[in-house]
């Protein structure tokens, strides 16, 4: 069923980078709405498996995982490495940033006509951190901040030459730190450090088996 899905969702998604957040929309029955099932699920299995987790945590868990699985489905960019990184960009959701304006991956405004909203973020530079003022962009809702966040992958020339489906999520995140993703040297091994502690390659394969 899942390759039937997928068909589905790449034959509704041409890569034109005009990302519908809706991407469950091609799925509802005529009684069931995948989309609200997947969020039910998740609550369940979050507190199954990481019955130890903060409230802000299991929050921001069950506020960006599904989302997160969205975008894997459309374009195969994986949900481990998307998560984990809205979890270290954002604090689990806890900058100003991420509250106030739904952006978890400190994605900054460089497009003309877009005046976005000023905040200081942390760099790195030659080893050390410096702390720099930059415009950044606001979104609505999760599901936009990260519908955005592939249509940044798939523009980026860094990556053009990556077939996301092609790689796992420890692939992935190597990729990032071999392409320059980050400043911050010691960036895939934080990411990698999340998806294990918090179960996010457990997780990703849970929600697959449930469609």
């Amino acid at each position: 069923i899942i390759s039937i899905i997928i068909t589905l969702l790449l034959s509704s998604c041409a890569r034109d980078l005009e990302l519908p957040y809706d991407t469950f929309r091609e799925l509802r029955s005529y009684d069931t709405d995948l989309e609200d099932m997947l969020k039910d699920g998740t609550e369940d299995w979050i507190q199954g498996n990481l019955p130890d987790l903060k409230p802000f945590q299991e929050q921001f868990l069950n506020e960006i995982l599904v989302p997160a699985f969205a975008e894997e489905l459309k374009w195969g960019l994986p949900m481990e490495v998307m998560t984990a990184q809205a979890i270290l960009e954002s604090g689990w959701g806890r900058s100003k940033l991420a509250k106030e304006y739904h952006n978890y991956f400190g994605i900054k405004e460089y497009r003309k006509g877009r005046d976005g909203v000023k905040f200081y973020s942390d760099e790195y530079e030659k080893g050390k951190r410096v702390s720099r003022k930059s415009r950044f962009r606001a979104y609505e809702s999760a599901e936009l901040c990260f519908a955005d966040r592939s249509e940044w992958f798939l523009a980026n020339s860094r990556y053009q030459d990556l077939d996301f489906r092609e790689l796992d999520c420890y692939e992935f995140a190597a990729e990032l730190q071999k392409r320059g993703y980050a400043t911050d040297i010691h960036y895939t091994k934080s990411l990698l450090r999340i998806i294990e502690e918090y179960k996010l390659k457990e997780f990703a394969d849970w929600i697959k088996r449930s469609i």
